[in-house]
């Protein structure tokens, strides 16, 4: 993607190498979350977009939308989790072109997700502890397995953990690394969040 072509958002996006991730506290609501710089400058706004039905009784297996807006108001990036038999996983769109798959794949111990390309060719493996804590590192490998990032859940404190589902998350990324492929980790991180921590 031409960076002169970009929106504002995805501007910003392409010069971060770390993205703090924070989701508001809704209750029987949809979540929406704001993706800011390490600084608390907001880049990205993201809110989910499913039904009170499918929330109330699908939990956290439901299939949703989740619609990422830039501070200009522009829709940026959509991230679609379908209801699945199978693994979990979520796909990725960014200015409406599909450009990566996320996917859980199937282990019997660490949790391991694997991030791919629009043809479904391997871009990262992001390999979780052997147990999920209410406050843990997702480590982002490439494929030549060298560590490149991490997406790591950070503790809110016992008020906001005990009493809501919001969450916050740093994610560590290459400052160099794709627009397209920074939106993916960033489904990826949503995708956690929906699979381990979603009450």
């Amino acid at each position: 993607m031409s960076s002169e072509s970009l929106p504002l958002g995805l501007k910003q996006l392409g010069n971060l190498s770390e993205l703090c991730v924070r989701q508001k506290v809704t209750h029987f609501a949809n979540n929406k979350y704001v993706v800011m710089t390490p600084d608390g400058s907001p880049v990205l706004f993201a809110r989910e977009d499913s039904g009170l039905m499918d929330r109330l009784l699908m939990g956290t297996s439901r299939a949703l939308h989740i619609n990422v807006f830039d501070t200009e108001d522009k829709e940026v990036m959509r991230f679609r989790r379908p209801y699945t038999m199978g693994p979990d996983k979520m796909e990725v769109c960014v200015c409406g072109r599909g450009v990566a798959l996320v996917r859980k794949e199937f282990t019997f111990l660490k949790p391991v997700i694997n991030v791919n390309d629009a043809a479904d060719r391997p871009l990262f493996r992001v390999k979780g502890p052997l147990a999920i804590t209410s406050q843990c590192d997702f480590e982002i490998y490439n494929m030549e397995k060298k560590r490149v990032g991490a997406i790591r859940k950070k503790w809110g404190g016992l008020v906001r953990e005990a009493f809501s589902s919001a969450d916050n998350y740093v994610i560590e990324l290459p400052a160099d690394l794709d627009v397209r492929y920074k939106a993916a980790l960033l489904g990826t991180c949503f995708l956690i969040d929906f699979m381990y921590y979603e009450n």
